[in-house]
């Protein structure tokens, strides 16, 4: 998908820092996200109160790194969202509409999401010999 929407074959990477997670979505998906972003700003402020946004400005738009991928779809995640998002050996990447995520597996294991998902990544390491 990422592919499909850009002209360019470049990831949009960041860091979910409240999931442990590195995120990633296409260059484009990072207009859309400021102008959601400026519109909750606007309507809190005509309704004169806080606006609810999941992260800053600095975190959603400051920490983010944008990486060529292959024909294969391949990128090399960097060092600083590596060690962030715990990820080694094994990564878990998760679909979620117009983003994905990274998840160091185990972090999925002890992050409480969805059983499906945990499910999913059980499965995944069993199937490489990994209790």
């Amino acid at each position: 998908m990422i592919e499909r929407n850009s002209t360019e074959k470049i990831v949009l990477l960041g860091i979910n820092e409240a999931d442990g997670c590195v995120t990633g979505s296409d260059i484009g998906q990072s207009e859309v996200d400021y102008e959601k972003m400026e519109r909750e700003r606007e309507r809190a402020l005509e309704q004169n109160r806080e606006p609810n946004l999941p992260v800053s400005a600095d975190v959603m738009f400051g920490i983010t790194e944008e990486l060529p991928f292959d024909s294969s779809g391949r990128f090399i995640i960097p060092p600083f969202f590596r060690e962030e998002a715990g990820l080694t050996d094994l990564a878990f990447f998760l679909g979620r509409g117009d983003h994905f995520a990274i998840w160091n597996p185990q972090r999925v294991l002890d992050s409480g999401k969805d059983a499906i998902v945990q499910r999913a990544v059980r499965s995944l390491l069993a199937q490489r010999g990994i209790a």
